[in-house]
């Protein structure tokens, strides 16, 4: 082979491994999740839901970029015990705080991204609780790990909040996971 080919073959390689790992990435981000375990509404179904059962409202207000969000996603609410917790008591809301998708709240409408500034959401995950009937009980600011999460999730889910602080609902259920 002369210069040339050696040259034009080189170039051929080079182009052949872009390609491939073009090809690759775009496999990686078109690849379809893992279903999720949980059951996500929006926040008008959610309420609706949570009104019909007597179920509370959990809200997972997130934004796309957050990596906390991502990692609660995929850690915290697949663990069987956060399921089953979230399950039994909750009806569960994603919201985006960055959406314009309309949330109907107290006679008003808002975008997501209005609604979650309303509630006074300033970082990311933060988790919004509501009665059934849309009234907030508290919010959860930050990531937390599946253990933690499934003890707030009981605390708020089997109305010990309306009794006990979670530091004293704690102490007195050294056993909970």
């Amino acid at each position: 082979m002369n210069k040339s080919n050696v040259r034009y073959f080189a170039t051929f390689v080079v182009i052949l491994a872009v390609f491939g790992l073009a090809y690759v990435f775009t496999q990686q981000d078109t690849a379809s999740p893992k279903p999720s375990p949980v059951s996500w509404k929006s926040f008008n179904e959610g309420a609706a839901l949570a009104k019909n059962s007597d179920k509370k409202i959990l809200v997972d207000v997130y934004t796309d970029w957050c990596s906390w969000c991502k990692k609660m996603d995929a850690e915290v609410y697949t663990n069987p015990k956060v399921v089953e917790v979230l399950n039994d008591h909750f009806v569960a809301v994603k919201l985006n705080a960055e959406s314009n998708n309309p949330v109907s709240f107290g006679g008003h409408t808002y975008t997501e991204a209005e609604f979650a500034r309303r509630l006074g959401v300033t970082g990311y995950p933060t988790t919004l609780f509501f009665d059934s009937n849309s009234n907030p009980i508290t919010d959860f600011a930050g990531y937390a790990v599946a253990d933690r999460f499934s003890k707030v999730l009981d605390f708020i889910g089997r109305d010990y909040y309306k009794t006990t602080s979670f530091q004293d609902y704690m102490k007195s259920n050294p056993s909970l996971p």
